[in-house]
């Protein structure tokens, strides 16, 4: 995927220097006192160069709560690399980064930017860390047991080789898969779990609704069930704007047109849609009240005053950490800071119950902490 090498070939490294700068930090709002907390933890592990693990609820900041950590990084004089495991997400952080940092050159790498030159932070695709060698002072992994990175040896390589001898990872995500809880287990990582939205409003949780023969009739093209007519009727008069999650590109094609004959126009979005973001956009502007999309969207993505629903929910694809990340698009704006997330399926799973669970145990913790508002 990254271009012919023959044993012949020729490989250039060369130092890429980086002028000292006088970075300011320039946020714009102040860290809830949680938050504070886990910027603190963030900082030790920088300052001490041990490997963290910041496990933090989808739309708890995550991002926010780094930047102190980065700004003393910034002042030593270290090199810096976040990587992300998808390029829209990479264009649109280093926009807030710029927007945080004024003073620090930040520079984007992915498949159509490959500019780093005098970049203080780079905000980088995990594939293109193949280009550094032993580069970084400190690198950010989010969304770390996600696809691609989560069982990809290569991609693990590229991670370490772009590191100094001495440098440290950090790892961040909402969710921990088996690989993740095995080295937290054998203290590989400083663990910290922050188990609250900064607006300080508990997780919506999923709930479940039974639809026979639900695939079958959508491929039917004809009509959906009538229960999910019937709540799509009632979206449409509520005017939010809805997610709905689909478990393949050729499922959400089909739920797409089968919508708009129905009246209910919708957008459709997948890893196939070029570009992707120009449909985000359409949709973040009103064009269409429903976008159909698949896992694309489960991560990385903030959307205000969202519903969400899931079709085919026992899907293989759908497991517990994509559908927590899923339910995660609701509820992240403070001025919107709940809504709806349903689970249309031909049967429950596991990994839907398991899912529903971790949720509550997240609200739980946090109802102990003290965390919620509605419950101060």
């Amino acid at each position: 995927m990254f271009g012919l090498i023959c044993e012949d070939s020729l490989l250039w490294r060369s130092e890429r220097e980086v002028k000292r700068s006088g970075h300011v930090l320039k946020p714009g709002f102040s860290l809830s006192p949680a938050q504070e907390e886990a910027s603190r933890f963030v900082c030790r592990c920088r300052w001490e160069r041990q490997s963290g693990f910041l496990h933090a609820v989808c739309g708890a900041g995550k991002t926010e709560i780094l930047y102190s950590a980065l700004l003393e990084g910034l002042l030593e004089g270290w090199k810096i690399a976040i990587a992300i495991p998808r390029k829209d997400i990479v264009a649109e952080l280093t926009l807030r980064f710029r927007s945080v940092f004024p003073e620090t050159v930040v520079k984007a790498m992915h498949e159509g930017s490959k500019d780093d030159a005098g970049a203080h932070l780079v905000i980088s695709t995990i594939h293109q860390l193949i280009r550094y060698h032993r580069e970084f002072d400190w690198i950010v992994l989010d969304e770390a047991d996600a696809f691609p990175y989560r069982g990809d040896p290569l991609l693990h390589r590229l991670l370490k080789k772009a590191l100094k001898p001495q440098g440290t990872l950090f790892l961040m995500s909402a969710t921990l898969n088996r690989e993740m809880r095995g080295a937290i287990h054998r203290k590989e990582f400083r663990f910290f779990t922050l188990s609250a939205r900064f607006h300080g409003h508990p997780l919506d949780i999923p709930r479940f609704v039974h639809v026979p023969d639900l695939s079958r009739e959508l491929r039917s093209g004809r009509q959906l069930p009538s229960v999910i007519g019937a709540w799509l009727t009632r979206c449409r008069e509520s005017g939010h704007r809805i997610l709905l999650f689909v478990p393949s590109v050729a499922y959400g094609k089909a739920l797409g047109t089968l919508l708009g004959v129905l009246g209910f126009p919708a957008g459709v979005i997948s890893s196939q849609t070029p570009p992707a973001d120009r449909v985000l956009d359409r949709f973040r502007g009103g064009e269409w009240q429903f976008l159909v999309t698949t896992t694309l969207l489960e991560r990385g993505v903030t959307f205000s005053g969202i519903d969400v629903a899931v079709f085919s929910a026992e899907h293989p694809v759908f497991d517990a950490d994509t559908l927590v990340q899923v339910a995660g698009r609701v509820g992240r704006d403070p001025r919107c800071p709940r809504g709806e997330i349903i689970f249309f399926s031909e049967e429950k799973t596991q990994a839907m119950n398991q899912a529903v669970r971790a949720i509550r145990t997240m609200n739980t913790s946090s109802r102990k902490a003290g965390l919620l508002i509605d419950e101060m």
